[in-house]
């Protein structure tokens, strides 16, 4: 009778990051965080809340802005419910919202791979614009780059977003505790 080796539960992710960036550096998860905190606040960190949440808030001349930026890079293009231009400006929006900001507007920019259809292009443009439409933000400016053929993924989208701050602190997620509403 031959012994079963132990089911292991670790995290399929390294403990340590290598010598090259992985997939898992930009999945949102623990590899992402040891790389904002090793490499990025490290570079352009002037304060301790500097690149601690999706958002920044800045004080300009008396307004108290909120500002955000975000990629996407999702394959497929379109999938049951949405597709990467809605899925762009909806989270933007969001991270907009989630710094207490009411969201204004959005940047947005296109890096798109040389032989994508025409009607894909214009279906998520739409649908970026109705997004826009429905959360009362207006896309106000931008940026269109194309790649040769087998370079992009078909698509890849980049919004920035500004908005007006309606909390006297903003929302951060250091700040949540168990009962905060």
């Amino acid at each position: 009778m031959t012994e079963t080796p132990p089911v292991g539960l670790g995290c399929p992710i390294g403990a340590a990051a290598g010598d090259s960036v992985e997939l898992a550096h930009g999945g949102g998860g623990l590899m992402t965080r040891r790389l904002i905190e090793d490499l990025f606040r490290p570079a352009f960190a002037q304060s301790s809340d500097d690149l601690t949440h999706d958002g920044a808030i800045l004080d300009i001349a008396g307004a108290r802005l909120a500002f955000t930026t975000d990629s996407y890079v999702v394959r497929p293009l379109f999938f049951p419910g949405g597709d990467i231009g809605l899925l762009a400006v909806n989270g933007t929006v969001n991270d907009l919202a989630m710094c207490g900001a009411e969201p204004l507007y959005l940047s947005v920019g296109l890096v798109i791979e040389e032989g994508l259809a025409m009607d894909d292009l214009r279906r998520v443009v739409a649908s970026m614009r109705q997004a826009a439409i429905a959360a009362g933000v207006r896309v106000v400016t931008g940026d269109t780059k194309v790649v040769e053929r087998g370079k992009g993924d078909g698509l890849y989208v980049n919004t920035s977003g500004v908005g007006l701050l309606l909390t006297p602190k903003p929302i951060k997620p250091q700040r949540v505790r168990p009962g905060t509403r």
